[in-house]
């Protein structure tokens, strides 16, 4: 959960001129994946043109995906026709993953808003057609806290009869979530025996099917101490993070490298004093114990040896009568 929202915005948003513009650059020239998070981006009156800036910039790109908190269906309604059509026109894949972290009256408590669950189903009844269709898919992410985690059993089974694919994620305090003052509301040291049991159960019976399940063995051992991360991270494969004002980050825990109004974002990423930040402080610290809250395509292409290696594993353990039960 983050405090974004009740602050301000710092420095000037970039402008769809600029953007573009930032996208030439040769940083940018082999994208293949964007995600468009915030803040909130359906409160933007130009999503459409901001997708599509990428869009046009960036012919390489595959897949677009935007996180939204799915408490404005009338905006999204509005915003959809416009991004599908030019997802549908680039030949791109365009996804919508709504943040939801409980089920019912829960989520209320949990987003301060009487009617945010009753939102959400308005925003899922206006997707899931669309999905049926080929037009887009959808998926949920939920951040476990201190009042989520009890009832993300819940929230799971519901999101599996509606056949949604959900991914879980342990809240994490950062000051650039501006969460800094909320510390009561993450989990603690008292939480991690019910939060071991939860992510046990969601590791089990990894398949070709439930992949996400190593996702999840992999979280269980980096809490523990006894494992660090093996799979492959986006950001680690090249992946960069940019500000609405231009700075750049090389991950979500990286600190700012530069903005991309006042020099090249080539020149931003692979400046030596950066470079070496980046793998003494990132890839040869940070990452290791960073949790693998993604599986995306292009980590499962990297990961695919590890990955094939570790289910046959399994399969010969279950075999054996030594593997966990499915």
């Amino acid at each position: 959960m983050c405090g974004i929202w009740r602050e301000e915005p710092q420095g000037d948003e970039l402008s769809q001129g600029e953007l573009k513009g930032l996208l030439k650059d040769p940083l940018f020239s082999k994208l293949r994946y964007v995600g468009i998070s915030g803040g909130e981006p359906f409160i933007r009156h130009d999503l459409g043109a901001l997708a599509g800036a990428f869009l046009e910039s960036c012919p390489k790109i595959e897949r677009i995906s935007i996180t939204t908190n799915g408490l404005l269906p009338e905006r999204i309604e509005k915003a959809l026709p416009e991004l599908v059509r030019l997802s549908r026109a680039s030949g791109s894949l365009l996804n919508v993953s709504i943040s939801c972290h409980a089920h019912g009256n829960a989520l209320n408590h949990v987003y301060g808003v009487p009617d945010a669950f009753d939102r959400i189903v308005r925003t899922l009844d206006l997707l899931t057609p669309r999905q049926d269709q080929g037009e887009l898919t959808v998926s949920l992410n939920a951040v476990l806290l201190k009042d989520t985690l009890p009832r993300a059993r819940e929230l799971f089974e519901w999101a599996r009869k509606l056949r949604l694919p959900i991914s879980f994620v342990v809240g994490e305090i950062r000051d650039r979530f501006r969460n800094l003052e909320d510390g009561e509301h993450f989990l603690g040291e008292e939480d991690t025996p019910a939060l071991l049991a939860f992510l046990e159960e969601r590791s089990r019976s990894s398949s070709l099917r439930n992949l996400s399940a190593l996702r999840y063995r992999e979280i269980a051992g980096i809490l523990t101490g006894t494992l660090q991360r093996s799979l492959a991270c986006y950001y680690a494969l090249g992946g960069v993070l940019m500000g609405h004002d231009g700075t750049l980050f090389y991950c979500s825990h990286s600190k700012a490298i530069g903005n991309c109004r006042e020099k090249s974002p080539y020149e931003i990423f692979f400046q030596e004093d950066n470079l070496l930040y980046r793998k003494q402080e990132l890839l040869e610290k940070e990452c290791k114990t960073c949790p693998p809250y993604t599986l995306t395509r292009w980590e499962l292409q990297a990961d695919l040896h590890k990955v094939l290696s570790l289910l046959a594993r399994e399969k010969l353990l279950k075999l054996s009568g030594r593997g966990s039960e499915g």
